[in-house]
């Protein structure tokens, strides 16, 4: 089976790029070749650099974009999906909807589609109101019409589909080590010996960067908070970083580096996420998969992965607010080996439950039965 990758941006990136990564050189260890589209950056386009071959045999196409905070993603799953259409392609998976919606042309051509449609892309802010209205939901649709298996990684998801447009999809879960990884001694553990907290996301209203930041700042505590993703150039993020002057905030900036960013994780004191939309995120289920206690919003979705495996409540949950996340703080600081033994019993569950060989199983069976 020939299975050719559309929609992460290539690699070295976390998110959809860790099933990309895990998956990858299992298909190529059980007979299969696999191909990602991925975007050109400024070093491949400068050099000419068109494809490579990385993993254990994986293949990976650059393609080139114009960057456009809307049309490069865009552009970039129109160039890809003509490339794997006049390939040899035998299955094309498609991650996110916005990608999906080119999936009629290669199913023109008798390609098999495989689309994980991932969550609430009509609720995210930083689309336009015509983008989160029009265009996602009738996404949906065509993805639904032209794929030959849709699927979302949440339960929850599949009955927000069910309801919201009519149309029933697969499951299949998104994965995490089975092994827990050896906590190592990094430059932070001698910056902060104490410890710190952590915060891993792109830094945006709808991920609750501020209300975090804000909710710390109001706790009270002193070890450092620490941010680990995309820093934005605009000015609800210089108001954020005016807010934290004088507070032991540290922006981190994007960490590419996975191995480093899994010490990181490892290191910290707790973990604080505020990805309120849905369905499973996958920042969430590797830090759990971790052993690390975890200060969440309080969604269906995140108690899916905080809640549900193990039939408790094992993390400290916070409402959209300020006052909310300071008490959660507060609440984990109460009680800090109470939290970690309940993270290290919900680690081990979805460890087992959830793990990448597992879900590489599950992916595996949808495309062999298209």
């Amino acid at each position: 089976m020939n299975i050719h990758i559309i929609g992460t941006r290539g690699w070295s990136y976390a998110g959809a790029e860790d099933l990309v990564r895990e998956f990858g050189p299992r298909f190529i260890r059980d007979g299969h070749s696999v191909t990602i589209h991925a975007w050109g950056t400024k070093e491949t386009d400068e050099q000419g650099i068109t494809r490579d071959v990385i993993q254990n045999g994986v293949v990976r196409i650059f393609h080139k974009t114009n960057y456009g905070k809307y049309t490069g993603q865009f552009l970039i799953a129109l160039k890809s999906t003509w490339a794997a259409t006049f390939s040899d392609a035998d299955v094309i998976y498609y991650s996110f909807i916005q990608n999906g919606i080119y999936s009629w042309f290669p199913r023109l051509f008798g390609k098999k589609i495989f689309i994980n449609v991932d969550g609430i892309m009509w609720k995210d802010p930083k689309w336009p109101p015509v983008f989160r209205h029009l265009f996602f939901p009738l996404g949906a649709y065509l993805c639904w019409l032209f794929a030959n298996k849709i699927i979302t990684d949440s339960r929850h998801m599949q009955s927000l589909y069910r309801r919201k447009f009519g149309l029933r999809i697969d499951w299949a879960g998104y994965g995490c080590s089975d092994i827990l990884p050896e906590k190592q001694d990094i430059d932070l553990c001698r910056e902060y010996p104490d410890g710190y907290y952590i915060i891993m996301s792109r830094q945006t209203p709808h991920n609750l960067t501020d209300i975090m930041v804000d909710g710390y700042i109001r706790s009270g505590v002193q070890r450092p908070l620490l941010i680990a993703g995309h820093i934005p150039d605009n000015a609800w993020f210089r108001s954020l970083q005016e807010r934290a002057k004088g507070h032991p905030v540290r922006w981190l900036g994007l960490i590419k580096d996975q191995e480093y960013l899994t010490q990181v994780l490892l290191n910290a004191r707790a973990y604080l996420h505020g990805h309120s939309l849905g369905g499973i995120n996958p920042a969430l289920v590797r830090v759990v998969g971790m052993d690390i206690p975890t200060i969440a919003i309080d969604t269906i979705f995140n108690r899916e992965v905080l809640e549900e495996p193990n039939g408790a409540e094992q993390a400290c949950f916070f409402r959209r607010d300020s006052t909310s996340v300071a008490e959660a703080i507060l609440r984990f600081e109460s009680a800090p080996e109470r939290y970690r033994r309940e993270a290290h019993d919900l680690g081990v569950t979805i460890r087992r439950t959830m793990s990448w060989e597992a879900i590489y199983t599950q992916y595996r069976s949808f495309m062999m039965s298209l």
